[in-house]
């Protein structure tokens, strides 16, 4: 987007959402929150000053957040209200799912922890992002119950 051409979004507008009327947008922009943008920012592999956002990609991670609240809720209730968790030096994963889902957990945060000291905070957001959604909620949670 453009300055000189009077396309620029105010991230307030993406933010909090707002009832433009402009040809991009002729049902205004929905409202996606601070961390969904924070998240669309850094997933952008920058070279340079500029990073080119739109608000699909914004809303894109509206929904992850919101995935994130859900699957912490699910896990919250399917645990109860007594569960006091244990030490990690405790703990000892016997069902093979819980094994599973341990081991990608340490991939990502290794890929992360990697992409992290190269700078590239894009890949790191990716590494969470394909974690989160591809396997603790679409073959952990859905797998079964929470073993944990």
């Amino acid at each position: 987007m453009s300055k000189s051409l009077g396309n620029v979004i105010d991230p307030c507008d993406i933010i909090a959402g707002a009832s433009l009327q402009r040809r991009q947008f002729p049902h205004g922009i929905p409202e996606c929150g601070t961390d969904a943008l924070r998240m669309a920012l850094c997933s952008h592999n920058v070279h340079g000053d500029d990073i080119r956002l739109d608000v699909g990609t914004a809303l894109s991670y509206r929904h992850f957040c919101n995935k994130i609240w859900n699957a912490v809720k699910f896990v919250l209730a399917a645990l109860g209200p007594d569960f006091v968790p244990q030490s990690p030096e405790e703990t000892v994963p016997q069902h093979p799912m819980d094994r599973w889902v341990l081991s990608r957990l340490v991939q990502a945060v290794g890929e992360c922890g990697q992409r992290m000291e190269a700078l590239e905070v894009h890949g790191a957001i990716a590494a969470v992002h394909h974690f989160w959604l591809r396997s603790f909620c679409d073959v952990y949670l859905v797998g079964g119950p929470v073993h944990l």
